[in-house]
This record gives structure tokens, sequence and C-alpha cells, in this order.
């Protein structure tokens, strides 16, 4: 299909993701004319909307798979959002609505089958991801049933099938994909996808794709649910990907980069697939994605960390700053916060008003931590602060109030499902919302991280250290050390029973690669 703009041919390609482009642009547009009133962009916009719902609104087999990337789906919302105009709702739902319509779609960009009848997640994940994110959009505005059904199915999947313990929601570079018809039958065929989930409980270590515009994609699908819902268990989902597999795709010194982000590296022996590098690189055309749109959700960061309902203040996530806000009864607020989250567990705010206001302010309990519990003025509140919820406080706030969240943080052994086979007999260790990794930088020399085992019953020491790796909390123990020995000619032996203590230092997964090539993994076996 070619349209001509200003005589030169421009041709839509599946390949060449002009949805995608002209999506950002109109989103661009909307954010422009939000901050400065203007229309100039925004009038730009909406020629490039009418133009793309001219072109596909009768949408026969030829264009259908052309509907590859589906950024154009929250543009369309987020224009209708900003200008009223019904036809850019009417744009998005045609393109959610023709993702599996006609036959000869695949897996790869979830067009095997319609989205309300979708029962897994599928297919190359930054593709799905910005697909519910949209579709979420558009429940927003149109209240469909049928789309909220299918987004929390998909939801399920993922996080109880499919998600890496940092967040990464793609397993594969590669891999074949079963499409199953939806309705319990046998499956009708198989196609090769890319940058994708794969079954059920199949998450590898060393292989594992994780690109990093997928995980940003995963939040913004998250954030639209916590909006929808008001349930914590999204925002604890956003958590854990912010702080350990988008941070990581950037490097300390802000300008090297990785794609993909895998839990597990051999170093100067790792097997490199599509996306990887054997260290952070800078930029290239060819690989601008990723650090384009970490630095874009790095900048707007901000912006989830707090929300405005009908009956007060949210507080999603934890970092020092100062809200400015008017509450929905027109009350301006001024809330300061005070916080060294993520090394450390106490929250104080400060709440400044006018004059007394009455409303509820709801602050997350991240699912991770026990025993947490609010003070006001320095006094015990009794309100419940339960695990993966809200604490919910209703009351006749006074200017100067001061409200101190304490987070409890302990190192914390975490294992995987049994039937994850890449990680039967292994654990990972967090603190807070924190994933830790061994690197080979931080072991004695001689040891590699392969040889390490962990105790079940270690002792950790936390020690924040301000001259390593720009400002970290470290993890200290005793760990056990089986020489891997001489395996030269062989792929099996008989067990070997040498062991040995050494000390071991873990450090944040999301700081890894910053000291050259080296080993590195999350996972690591365990000795109960």
């Amino acid at each position: 299909m070619e349209s001509s703009v200003r005589d030169e041919p421009r041709s839509y390609d599946t390949h060449h993701h002009a949805l995608h482009v002209i999506g950002h642009l109109i989103t661009a547009a909307c954010i422009h004319h939000r901050v400065t009133g203007k229309q100039s962009l925004l009038n730009i916009a909406r020629r490039a909307a009418d133009h793309v719902w001219a072109t596909f609104r009768e949408c026969g087999p030829k264009l259908a798979r052309l509907l590859f990337h589906p950024t154009i789906i929250m543009a369309g919302v987020e224009l209708y959002r900003t200008t009223g105009v019904s036809r850019y709702l009417e744009m998005a739902n045609h393109f959610i609505d023709s993702r599996g319509a006609l036959p000869g779609g695949t897996d790869q960009a979830q067009d095997f089958l319609p989205l309300r009848r979708e029962r897994e997640v599928v297919g190359h994940m930054v593709l799905a991801t910005h697909l519910y994110a949209g579709a979420a959009d558009a429940y927003m505005e149109t209240g469909d049933p049928s789309l909220l059904e299918a987004l929390e199915r998909l939801w399920q999947d993922l996080t109880e099938h499919k998600l890496y313990v940092n967040g990464g929601c793609c397993a594969y570079h590669r891999a074949l994909s079963v499409c199953w018809p939806g309705d319990g039958g046998s499956p009708t065929s198989a196609y090769e996808v890319s940058g994708a989930a794969g079954p059920a409980y199949d998450l590898p270590n060393a292989t594992a794709h994780n690109e990093a515009c997928a995980q940003i994609g995963s939040v913004m699908w998250n954030w639209r649910m916590l909006a929808i819902t008001g349930e914590a268990r999204y925002a604890d989902v956003i958590e854990r990907t912010v702080y350990n597999s988008i941070l990581s795709a950037i490097g300390l010194d802000g300008v090297s980069w990785f794609s993909t982000n895998p839990l597990r590296c051999h170093g100067e022996e790792h097997l490199l697939l599509s996306g990887d590098a054997p260290q952070r690189f800078a930029p290239e055309p060819e690989r601008a994605c990723c650090p384009s749109s970490v630095l874009h959700f790095i900048a707007e960061w901000h912006g989830y960390l707090y929300s405005i309902s009908e009956e007060g203040l949210w507080l999603h996530h934890y970092g020092a700053g100062t809200l400015e806000e008017t509450l929905a009864n027109g009350m301006p607020v001024r809330v300061i916060q005070e916080t060294r989250y993520p090394w450390e567990g106490e929250i104080e705010l400060t709440l400044e008003m006018p004059a007394p206001a009455d409303f509820t302010f709801r602050l997350r309990i991240p699912e991770w931590v026990e025993e947490a519990y609010l003070l006001l003025n320095d006094r015990p509140l009794d309100v419940a602060a339960v695990p993966g919820s809200y604490a919910r406080i209703r009351r006749t706030w006074l200017p100067g109030d001061r409200l101190c969240l304490i987070l409890p943080m302990e190192p914390c052994l975490i294992e995987a499902h049994p039937r994850v086979e890449q990680l039967r007999g292994q654990v990972a260790v967090m603190r807070g919302p924190i994933l830790y990794c061994l690197e080979s930088p931080d072991l004695t020399p001689g040891v590699r991280v392969s040889e390490v085992h962990i105790p079940a019953d270690a002792r950790w020491s936390a020690r924040y250290r301000s001259d390593l790796l720009g400002g970290i909390t470290t993890l200290e123990s005793e760990a056990i050390r089986v020489p891997e020995g001489d395996w030269r000619g062989r792929l099996y032996r008989p067990l070997q029973r040498q062991s040995e203590r050494v000390p071991i230092r873990l450090v944040p997964y999301y700081a890894w690669a910053n000291r050259g090539v080296s080993e590195m993994t999350v996972w690591m076996p365990v000795q109960r």
C-alpha cells in the first residue's frame, strides 16, 4: 500500500515500524499540547492520525498483516482524551479488534487469535506488552468487560508462569510458538517467534533475552492495570521491573547500554545471541530502540510515584522528592518525601496545606516486606499494613503532619517454582526491592562464579558502599566453594565432594557489567 506525501512515495511495511513511529508522534504531540497549550504539533499529529484511520478503516487481508506494532493503539486513545474526537478512540478499538480477526496470522505479533480469546502471553513481548497497555487504555474509555477479562487472564499467565525474578518478560531470542485455537483443542501449527515469552515455567538464565523495551512495555501495562483496579500487585511488578531489569539496561556512566538482560553470564566464554553484547555498548542505529526507550522512561519515572483519586492521594513508589498537587476536592497539597529507599526502608512524609483537609492517603506496602508499620507525628498509627496492599489512612490532615512508613529490609533467599527446571536447587537473593547477583570481580582470585554454593542458613551483612558502583548496598556472607576441577574431554563424571568455605560479596543486579567483561549469576546452588 502506498500513498504520497509531498510527491514522495510513502509505504507501510511491517518491518519499517511506520505505525509505531506515528504512534510516538501522536503521543508526543498530546504531551506537548498538555504542557504548552500549543496546537502546532497536535495539528500535525491529527493529520497523521486521520491519514492512518482513512487507510486502515476498511482493513482487508493485505493490510491486516501491517498492524504489527501496537503503539498506535495507545496513541489513538491518548489523542481521543486530548481532543475529545471519538474517531480516534474508534481507530484504537479497530486496531485491537483487527488482531487475529483474519486467517494467516501468527503468534509473533499476537495475530493468530483475537485478543479476547487469548489464554496465554505469546510472541514478541515488546509487541505484546504494548498491545495489552493499549487495550487497557481502551477499556478505561469504553468499560468493555471482555477486554479487562482478557487482560487479567494474560497478566496472570505472565506473572505466574513466565516472569523472571528481575521482572524480565521475554525468555527467548528465537523459539517456536505452538498456536492453540483458544478453545482447549489441539494445537494447529507452530511458528518461529523472536524476543518472545516461552512456554510456562521455561526460564533460561544465560540465554534469556529480556529486551529492555519489553520491560518498559510491561510497566506501562501494569501502570494502567493499577489505575483500573487500585490493586497493589500491579505496582509490585512495576517496582521489581524498574529496579532490576530496566535500570540494568543502562551503564553507570549513563552512555553505555545493554539491550538484553540475561541472569547469568559466562564472561569471555558467553554465547552471544541476537541483541547480546560481551560488554555494554554505545548506541548504534541498529540498536537504538532500547537506549532511547530507557531514557524516555527515566525522564517520566516521577509520574509513576503518586496518583490522585476522588477520595484522596495514592503513593505507589518511594523516592526522595516533593509533590505539589491539587486534590479532587480542590485543596492544594505539598508532600515532602525524605528517604534513602531502596537502600533503607524508612520513608518520612511531611504534608503541607493551607488549612486542615479531610482526605484519604494510601501508601503501598510492598509484597516483599514483613512487619511494616506506620507512625503519625512520632506515634504508632493503628492502620493495617498488609504486604501486597495499600495502607489506607482516612483523617483530617493538619498542616505539618508527619507520616512515617517503616519497611524492614532483611536479605531473603528466593526459590523458584519446582517446575522451572533451569532453577531447581538454586536460590536468588533479594533485599527489599533489589535483586542481587554474584559477579567475578567480587570473588577471591581463582574462585569462579559457577563454583559458589549458598548455605540455606547463610548470615548476611548489608553494607552501604559509597565508593563502589556509584553507591550501593552490598551483601556479604560466607559461602561454600565446590571447585570445578578438570573437565577437559568430559561432559559427565562421578560426583566430586571437595569443598571449602569462601567469603562472597553480592552487588545489585542492575549494576553488573560496569567493571569490564565478567562472569555473573543471579541464581546459585543452595546447600540446605
